[in-house]
C-alpha cells in the first residue's frame, strides 16, 4: 500500500514538472519565433492583436503537438462586447431599420494540455476581458468563459 502511494505521488509530481517545463518551453518558443521576436513574455502579450490567437495556437501545436498539446477552437465570453449593426424589420415604419447590437461571445483559439485549458494569447482579448493576470497562461477561475 505504501509503495502504491509512493509510486502514484512520484508519477503525479513527474507529470506536474513535465507540464511546467512544457509551458516554459512554449513561452520561450513564442518569444523567439520569427515574426514575433520579443525580448520578454510580457512584451509578447502586450503586442498581440485581435485575431492573433489562431496563428499563436497553430504555431504552438505545430511545434509541441507531439508533447500532448491540443488545439481548441470555440467561443469565449467577454466582459466588454463588440458592437455591430444589423437590420431588423420595424412594423411601425414598415421597413427595415439599422439597429446596434452587442456581441458578448467571440470565436477564439486556445490550447489544452492534459485536458486543461491554457491561454497563450490573452493579449488578443485585453480590451474585452479583465483578466486577473494578463501574463499568466493559466485560466484559474475563468473556465466558465470557454465554450
Amino acid at each position: 500500500m505504501k509503495n502504491k502511494i509512493k509510486t502514484s505521488l512520484k508519477q503525479f509530481i513527474t507529470e506536474q514538472v513535465r507540464e511546467l517545463t512544457l509551458i516554459e518551453d512554449i513561452k520561450q518558443y513564442l518569444i523567439s519565433e520569427d515574426g514575433f521576436d520579443h525580448n520578454t513574455w510580457e512584451e509578447f502579450i502586450d503586442n498581440q492583436d485581435m485575431g492573433d490567437c489562431q496563428l499563436i495556437v497553430s504555431l504552438i501545436v505545430k511545434q509541441f503537438g507531439n508533447r500532448g498539446v491540443k488545439k481548441v477552437f470555440g467561443e469565449i465570453e467577454v466582459d466588454e462586447p463588440s458592437i455591430y449593426y444589423d437590420e431588423e424589420y420595424d412594423e411601425d415604419v414598415d421597413d427595415y431599420i439599422e439597429v446596434e447590437k452587442e456581441n458578448f461571445e467571440f470565436t477564439h483559439h486556445w490550447v489544452e494540455i492534459n485536458g486543461e485549458i491554457y491561454e497563450f494569447s490573452k493579449g488578443t482579448l485585453k480590451d474585452n476581458i479583465t483578466w486577473d493576470n494578463l501574463y499568466d497562461v493559466s485560466i484559474d477561475g475563468d473556465e466558465w468563459r470557454y465554450n
